[in-house]
Order: structure tokens, then sequence, then C-alpha cells
């Protein structure tokens, strides 16, 4: 392999603004993020406790109305509100109601996520805080979260595996197929914090000795290709990394040229042992949208998206944001106050004798002041009857 690839390159200076790009010239400020997407999503989660309160309000009229059928019609009046606040979150991306259920007192959460769809339901536990997706879990039956997780990819099922109890792991495991059980098992042998544990497996590899007629039927076999594909990873007969083919190449190249004619040599790749550190700098400097993930023998094992990047840089830049206030990145904002103490216990107190050594300090300044002062008034006084008897 050639000795050009990215672990040559690690060695490079990233300003430390908030940017990343995606490659096709959107950049992404978190400064700006309140601006935009911030106030939509509060205005979304205004709307959601808008409808909860508008429930509240309608039950709490109808059980004041002694009717005959007072039961029944307060039955109805809440699934009506609660229809339309199903309504409302369905159309949600599972960010954003992830971002909707981690602004909800646990009462109304619950409520609210009953409401999800089970076949959104997965997804939107990736979008969740630790601490929330912890607690909703804990909630959920064993059939009502393998309901979930089936609908998901194999490596977002290896991200919520350490959020289920053992039990529910072997359930799980018991219902995937070998492939997906062995692709599970595989994103689970990667440390966190590592590339390794943010490429995905699914990567597509053609051989450099073939035409580009043979890849492109290769393509119309597959039916589909991974998200955010901009090339195909060029690889020997023994899957070592030999080079990328980008898909524009692709597409205005003759069908009977060679794929080694003009694929791109030399790129930029990631072990899977590296740090993911090394790739939010790496993506950063030369906006790169994908790039190969080999292992130590070089031989090509997945991809690492921008997408995943992107995710990481982000809440590695929230935990540390949290981490200055006594947070932690998985504290659950409407947890018991006795949790988020006994949380916050250390940050409280180094605070405290922060404020007692500037209490004290100011106090000792003040008095010296006041001593200097009284000193100088007496020598005037012993000077005045030194010079007027």
């Amino acid at each position: 392999m050639s000795p050009s690839g990215y672990y040559l390159r690690c060695n490079i200076n990233v300003n430390q603004r908030s940017l990343l790009t995606t490659g096709k010239g959107f950049f992404y400020d978190d400064r700006d993020w309140g601006k935009t997407g911030g106030g939509k999503l509060k205005a979304t989660l205004d709307q959601v406790v808008d409808l909860l309160n508008k429930q509240d309000l309608v039950s709490e009229l109808t059980s004041r109305q002694a009717t005959p059928r007072h039961e029944l019609l307060q039955s109805l009046l809440v699934k009506q509100q609660l229809a339309e606040v199903q309504r409302r979150i369905a159309q949600l991306h599972p960010a954003d109601l992830a971002f909707v259920l981690e602004g909800l007192p646990l009462g109304r959460r619950h409520v609210v996520w009953d409401l999800v769809r089970p076949e959104a339901r997965g997804a939107v536990l990736l979008e969740l805080s630790d601490a929330v997706r912890s607690r909703l879990i804990a909630d959920m039956k064993e059939n009502e979260i393998l309901g979930a997780v089936e609908h998901l990819e194999s490596q977002d099922i290896a991200d919520l595996v350490p959020s289920l109890s053992k039990n529910t792991v072997s359930a799980l495991f018991d219902t995937l197929d070998r492939e997906d059980r062995s692709e599970v098992q595989t994103m689970l042998e990667f440390p966190p914090g590592t590339v390794g544990s943010l490429m995905i497996l699914d990567v597509v590899t053609v051989r450099e000795d073939v035409n580009l007629d043979v890849v492109l039927r290769y393509l119309r076999r597959r039916n589909d290709l991974p998200a955010r594909i901009d090339h195909i990873v060029v690889v020997d007969r023994g899957g070592i990394l030999k080079g990328l083919l980008p898909i524009r190449k692709l597409l205005v190249h003759d069908p009977d040229v060679k794929v080694h004619e003009v694929l791109v040599p030399d790129p930029i790749f990631f072990y899977t042992e590296y740090a993911a550190t090394d790739a939010v700098q790496a993506f950063e400097r030369y906006n790169i949208i994908t790039a190969p993930v080999v292992n130590l023998h070089d031989k090509v094992v997945g991809m690492i998206t921008v997408d995943a990047v992107m995710d990481y840089r982000r809440e590695t830049t929230e935990r540390d944001r949290l981490k200055q206030v006594g947070l932690h990145q998985d504290e659950d904002l409407f947890a018991p106050i006795w949790k988020s103490a006994k949380n916050r216990w250390a940050w409280l107190a180094i605070n405290l004798v922060r404020l007692y050594s500037l209490a004290c300090d100011r106090g000792l300044r003040g008095h010296d002041r006041h001593a200097r002062r009284a000193g100088g008034l007496d020598a005037d006084c012993r000077q005045y009857r030194r010079e007027h008897g």
C-alpha cells in the first residue's frame, strides 16, 4: 500500500472555530445554531406543550360536568387531543422529536413517547441523551424494545446495545440473522472514541482490473447505495486499499476504460484504532464526505462519513460545555433534584471554596485599606502636635 495515507498527515492544525463542511459548500457553525435550527426546535417544543396543556384543560373542564356520559365524553375528548399531538410529532425528524422529549417533564414525556409510532422509536432512541434513553427503555417491555430495534441498521443497533439489559441483548441477538449478528458484534469490538466505532460496514468496493461497465452493472444489481457516497473504494484481490473511484468519473468516462486508469491513488484513509478526533480534524481540513477505513493489514473493513464525524464532534462539544457547569452529558434535566445535586456536588463544592476564598481575600484587602487610612491619620495628628505644641 502507498505510504501517503492519512497516517502520515496527522499533524494538522485546525482552526478551533465550530466549523464543518459537507463538501458541497454548506457550512455549519454552532454559534449560529440558536438563531436558526434552535429557534425552530424551541417553537416545535412550545407547540407540543401547548397541545398537552390544551388536553389537560379539556380534561379538567369535562371532569367538572356531572353528566350521565361524563367518563365517555372525557375519554373521547382526551383521545381527540392526543391524536392531534400524535399527528404533530409524526411530522418531526427523529432528532427533533428527541429534542422535544428531552424538553418535557417525566409525566408528559411518557405521554408523548407512547404516541410515537413503533417503527420510528428506534431512530428516536438513537438521538436521545443517555439518561433520557435509559429511562424510556427501562419503562418499555422487551417486545417493545425488540420491535423498535428491528427497524435499525446493524451499526445503529450496536449503538443501542450498551443501553439494554443483558437479557434484552440476548433476546435481540436471537432475532438477528447471522450476517446482522456478526456485524453488530464487530462494531461492539471497537472502543468508543475510535474511528472503528464510527464507521459503517456497508462499503462498496470494486477491483482495479475491471472495466467501468462492469462497475455500473454491479451497482445496478445492488439496488441501493450507502448514504453520502461520493466515490467507490478500489481494492485488489486481497481487499487491500488501492484508491478511490469518484462517481463523477464513473459516469463521464467510456465504459471500456479500466478502473485503474481513472482511480484516485493514495487517498486519505483511517485505521480502525485511530482516535475519532483525528477524523474530525481531517474532515474539517480536507472537506471530506466519506473516507475508507482499514485494519492493521491495510484491508478495507468499512467507511466513515461526514454525518458520523459531525455527530461525534457535536456530542463531544456538548459534553465539554456541560462539564464546565458540573453537568454530565447523560444527565436528565428533569431528574430528581437530589440526583442532580449528587452528580454536581464536586463542582458545587469547588465553587463554594472559590467564593469563600474570594470573600476572604476582599475582606482582608478592605481591612488593610482601613488600617492604612487609620495609621495615616494618627501620623498627621502627631505631626500637628509637634509643630503647634
